[in-house]
């Protein structure tokens, strides 16, 4: 089962889901630490043991989301449908959190989350850690990979905002129509070879168990 390894998964999950009911009522930067942490049940001791900002808990609620759809949901990474399926359906999954968040003006987590995923990671902020400036990547490369990664946000957004009317499918089809095939092939090309189906799926794998075992190590004591 997904995020066993975190045994503070049930304290940070509590906390997440209090700060998503406090917005529905009160703005964001109104809510105090006591207050998620006395609507979760617990002290403001254990809240900023794992959180040190309001945005960080909204971070870990779509982190966690991520980690539990990843590990259900398989499919080939280097394919650019399969992915843009992925995150849309994912996104129709989370759509109570999408709301709230919108609401409060920071679908900005939203984003981070997107491109950690398709980056292979969860993201680094809900981790706890900085993003790492280093990369192995060709820099033409990681170009294409930004402007798909943007491009299918930028899709998503609109699609959360006009009220989810198409299906995650369809959504997948209009951003695949929107690349380019010299765009979509230097994509394949540079991320060297195509390795789908069983390898793609434990390399996957690999990095979400990573990605469990890298927040356990920088939680706080």
């Amino acid at each position: 089962m997904a995020r066993l390894e975190d045994s503070a998964a049930p304290l940070k999950d509590a906390m997440g889901n209090a700060l998503l009911e406090l917005m529905q009522n009160k703005p964001l930067k109104k809510i105090s630490a006591g207050e998620i942490a006395s609507r979760a049940g617990l002290g403001r001791v254990t809240y900023f043991r794992h959180f040190s900002s309001k945005e960080e808990v909204l971070a870990y609620k779509y982190r966690a989301a991520w980690l539990d759809f990843a590990a259900r949901h398989w499919y080939d990474e280097t394919d650019d449908r399969a992915n843009a399926i992925a995150l849309f359906r994912f996104c129709l999954q989370v759509r109570d959190i999408n709301d709230v968040v919108y609401d409060a003006g920071q679908e900005n987590i939203l984003l981070d989350t997107v491109l950690a995923a398709l980056d292979g990671e969860a993201p680094a902020r809900a981790a706890g850690r900085a993003p790492s400036g280093a990369s192995t990547v060709d820099p033409r490369t990681q170009y294409v990979r930004r402007f798909k990664a943007y491009g299918l946000f930028g899709l998503i957004d609109d699609w959360i905002r006009g009220g989810y009317h198409r299906s995650p499918e369809d959504m997948a089809a209009e951003y695949i129509n929107c690349l380019s095939p010299e765009i979509e092939s230097l994509g394949h090309r540079g991320g060297g070879r195509r390795t789908g189906g069983r390898a793609a799926r434990m390399r996957r794998l690999q990095r979400i168990r990573a990605a469990r075992q890298d927040s356990r190590r920088h939680m706080m004591p």
